[in-house]
C-alpha cells in the first residue's frame, strides 16, 4: 500500500484541528496529513442534509483507517464478534491474534478491540455502541506501518466523543 499511496496525489488531506462526524452524535479528531477517501468533516455542510456518512476512510503511509457506523442495539463485544465473522468470511487467512481488550476514550466512551492478521498484513478492529449506533473501526496495513502509525491511530480512537462532550 505505501507504493499506491505514493502514486496517488491526495487533493483532500486533513489539516491541523480538523474533526470528522462519525455518527450524528459522535465526532473524532484527526491529525494532519491523512488522505480523505470518504467521510464528513464537522465543518462540512452537505447538500443532502446528512449529518454523518455511513463510512469514514482515511489513509496515510500504507495504513487504512476505516469506520463503519449504523444502527446497532447490542453490546460492543457483539459488534466486534460480528465484525470478525464478516471479515473472516471474506478474507482468506484471517486470524484473530489477540484477546479482546477494553477500550475507553478520553471522553469516556467504552468499547472493545482485538487484533488480527491476514496473509497481506495485520490490523485492529475496535467497536463501540453509542446511543443505538454501532461504530466499527478497522485499522489495517503492513505490521511495520501499523506500528509506525500507532500513535496517530490510537489518538484518533481516543478522541471519539459525543458532540458537546469533547475534552
Amino acid at each position: 500500500m505505501p507504493w499506491v499511496d505514493d502514486q496517488v496525489a491526495w487533493d483532500d488531506s486533513t489539516r491541523t484541528g480538523e474533526a470528522f462526524q462519525v455518527t450524528e452524535d459522535v465526532t473524532m479528531a484527526v491529525p494532519p496529513g491523512w488522505g480523505v477517501v470518504a467521510g464528513l468533516r464537522t465543518t462540512d455542510d452537505p447538500r443532502t442534509g446528512e449529518q454523518a456518512a455511513d463510512q469514514v476512510v482515511l489513509v496515510k503511509n500504507g495504513v487504512a483507517f476505516s469506520i463503519l457506523q449504523g444502527p446497532f442495539d447490542e453490546s460492543p463485544v457483539r459488534l466486534l464478534d460480528q465484525a470478525a465473522r464478516i471479515t473472516g468470511a471474506s478474507t482468506e487467512g484471517y486470524h484473530v491474534s489477540s484477546e479482546t481488550r477494553d477500550v475507553t476514550t478520553a471522553a469516556g466512551l467504552r468499547g472493545v478491540a482485538s487484533e488480527f492478521t491476514t496473509p497481506e498484513g495485520a490490523g485492529v478492529v475496535t467497536a463501540f455502541v453509542v446511543d443505538g449506533r454501532g461504530i466499527e473501526i478497522q485499522t489495517v496495513g503492513p505490521q511495520s506501518q501499523l506500528t509506525a502509525m500507532r500513535t496517530e491511530t490510537d489518538a484518533m480512537i481516543d478522541s471519539l466523543a459525543k458532540s458537546g462532550d469533547e475534552s
